[in-house]
């Protein structure tokens, strides 16, 4: 058997031989790919709550670079309108208990979009010590519903 191969036991007389892959993915280069790849606003923090990676469109829609962005606290961003007591506790519970949350809103006046409705999800990343933060931009959504009311 190669190095490149691990033989699985099915009974205790057949075995199958499964290639291993060549590069060996992390769950943090896992989360990186993913990140890059959605299409809503995402942030992945470290156990600080220092933004690590930011994808394309979270610099597109809060219209910031990476200089602004990497390195700093999610509650630093902009002009601090992530700095909400109720999100900071929820993040701050995300890796220590293994928490999760869904669809926290923030309502917000951006410098430079305007006024918005995000709905915000945020989870672990499993076997290492990131927090994915999703962001959806739900304001047009809401507005619509108030039209047809």
């Amino acid at each position: 058997m190669s190095s490149e191969q691990k033989a699985i036991k099915q009974s205790p007389r057949v075995s199958v031989t499964v290639p291993l892959p060549r590069d060996t993915i992390t769950a943090k280069d896992l989360a990186e790919k993913i990140v890059d790849t959605v299409r809503e606003p995402m942030l992945v923090l470290d156990t600080d709550l220092r933004v690590q990676q930011a994808n394309k469109s979270f610099y597109h829609t809060f219209q910031v670079n990476p200089e602004e962005t990497i390195g700093r606290l999610v509650y630093e961003l902009g002009n601090g309108q992530w700095n909400i007591p109720k999100l900071r506790t929820l993040l701050e519970n995300v890796l220590p208990h293994n928490e999760v949350f869904n669809d926290y809103k923030v309502e917000h006046r951006f410098d430079q979009i305007g006024r918005r409705t995000m709905l915000l999800n945020a989870r672990r990343i499993d076997h290492a010590q990131l927090i994915l933060l999703a962001i959806e931009d739900v304001t047009r959504r809401r507005d619509d519903e108030a039209l047809r009311q």
